[in-house]
């Protein structure tokens, strides 16, 4: 994980408006055919950002988020439609990005977190490759918590271990960022079962009202309102939001191969509100919209939206992300395997 380390620590932040990427573009010599090819146009056309979540939650919040602010900096400036496309814990939404949605710069997503995982590992139904997939930036940094009712005797990751019972965990679908820490916690010994199939956030926290499931699991960030108003306790977490000090790190928890896996499955945090283009997008339309992309995270009116509803902005670079894949894609056998061990 040294690249993706060094790549955050080298990190730069130029920011560029539309109008000053179109002034670039034409100071560059280039025959009409050319220039015609490298002048990315929106005229006429609908931007369109796929949420793989149903409403309510931290995807859906970003994804409308940056709907409404990217096209201010896309030329032309494009109406905008924000499409839920939930089901099997991201999948169907990554699926559609890839083979089905339009790759004229009009179509983009964001996709589950930990998309790299579940293609490295082999995961039910995935019909995408994320290296052939562009990626265009992440909006926030991610801190992910294992949450459980506050009535519960399991206070901690360490109670959890060494718990004499079962604890059901509600997850969404296989592949998923809730499935797969879940299957972590399970791998790594933990009496933990899970019951899938819920559609984001606020299904797995109804799911815990209603007493069909003990727990879950999810970035800080979403889950933040229900730990305060469903008072649930927070078991144990992999990142470091300041909010989350005296809870327990998973990695302190776990032993032997755990350990390996820990630092594997932490690496998508740094990309944890990741948007991506389909495969076939020209290099015009890439480079204008990771330009678009940034600078709607620079806007101010993003910016206050984003505070007043205590969602942290954290951007990271499309070329970041496509070091942080390739990172994941390229993890040894062993440490797959032992992903997959179940």
């Amino acid at each position: 994980m040294e690249n993706i380390i060094m790549s955050i620590e080298g990190r730069s932040k130029p920011i560029l408006s539309a109008a000053v990427y179109a002034v670039a573009l034409a100071g560059t010599p280039m025959s009409g055919a050319c220039a015609a090819q490298a002048e990315p146009t929106w005229k006429g056309k609908t931007f369109k950002v796929i949420i793989r979540t149903g409403p309510g939650g931290g995807f859906d919040f970003y994804g409308r988020l940056l709907s409404r602010h990217m096209t201010k900096y896309l030329p032309d400036t494009p109406n905008s439609i924000a499409i839920n496309m939930a089901g099997a814990g991201g999948t169907v939404a990554a699926n559609y990005l890839m083979n089905r949605a339009k790759k004229d710069g009009t179509e983009i997503a964001i996709l589950a977190r930990d998309l790299a995982i579940a293609q490295r590992t082999g995961g039910k139904g995935i019909r995408f490759d994320v290296t052939r997939m562009i990626s265009i930036g992440s909006a926030a940094s991610s801190t992910w918590t294992w949450v459980i009712r506050d009535d519960h005797p399991v206070k901690s990751l360490s109670q959890l271990k060494s718990y004499k019972g079962v604890v059901k965990f509600g997850a969404t679908g296989m592949g998923s960022s809730t499935y797969l820490k879940t299957k972590f916690l399970v791998l790594a010994g933990f009496p933990v079962t899970m019951i899938t199939g819920y559609d984001g956030t606020q299904e797995k926290i109804l799911a815990i009202a209603r007493g069909e499931v003990d727990a879950t699991s999810g970035a800080y960030e979403s889950l933040r309102s229900a730990i305060r108003g469903e008072k649930l306790t927070v078991l144990g977490r992999m990142g470091n939001h300041p909010d989350l000090q005296q809870v327990e790190r998973a990695r302190n928890v776990m032993t032997g191969e755990a350990r390996a896996l820990a630092a594997f499955m932490a690496a998508p945090l740094i990309a944890g509100r990741p948007f991506l283009a389909p495969p076939g997008v020209n290099k015009g339309k890439v480079k204008a919209l990771r330009v678009a992309f940034k600078n709607a995270l620079e806007d101010s009116q993003l910016v206050t939206e984003a505070k007043k509803a205590k969602r942290s902005i954290d951007y990271t670079s499309g070329e970041e992300m496509e070091e942080i894949y390739k990172d994941i894609i390229g993890a040894s056998d062993k440490v797959v395997a032992q992903f997959k061990a179940l």
